[in-house]
């Protein structure tokens, strides 16, 4: 991974006030087997357990994202070399990222990711996970 992941970073993009309600804990129940290769519309993922929440990549810009558990959600922040809004402050280094919100639920099959981008504003876009890919990818 070309990144670590920080408790830092993850207080820092999560100390912003979410504008998306957070999910209950009992709907989190499947988020443990998150861990692995997964389809998304953003390409192929890989995300892998951490010993508070999980870090991975995506092909898409070259990303990287990084979860850790606040009590509701998983929750924390994407980065990339590229994106359609960049910061105007940097994080981790680069001008393109925001904040993350790992979710699942009865209600919609499957996981799916709420994002913003930068440090304010909504986590209101979705990042939507398909299904497993073989973990040798």
């Amino acid at each position: 991974m070309k990144h670590l992941l920080r408790a830092a970073s993850i207080a820092f993009c999560t100390a912003q006030p979410f504008t998306v309600l957070p999910l209950a804990a009992e709907q989190l129940a499947t988020i443990e087997t998150f861990g692995g290769a997964w389809d998304t519309n953003w390409g192929d993922v890989w995300a892998v357990p951490t010993q508070f929440g999980y870090e991975g990549t995506y092909t898409v810009d070259n990303g990287y994202f990084g979860l850790e558990f606040d009590g509701h959600v998983f929750a924390g922040f994407w980065l990339e070399d590229k994106s359609d809004q960049p910061c105007d402050v940097p994080f981790e280094g680069s001008y393109h990222w925001g904040r993350l919100e790992l979710s699942n639920s009865d209600k919609h099959p499957g996981i799916k990711m709420y994002w913003g981008y930068c440090g304010e504003g909504r986590i209101d876009k979705v990042w939507s996970f398909y299904g497993r890919l073989p973990d040798g990818l």
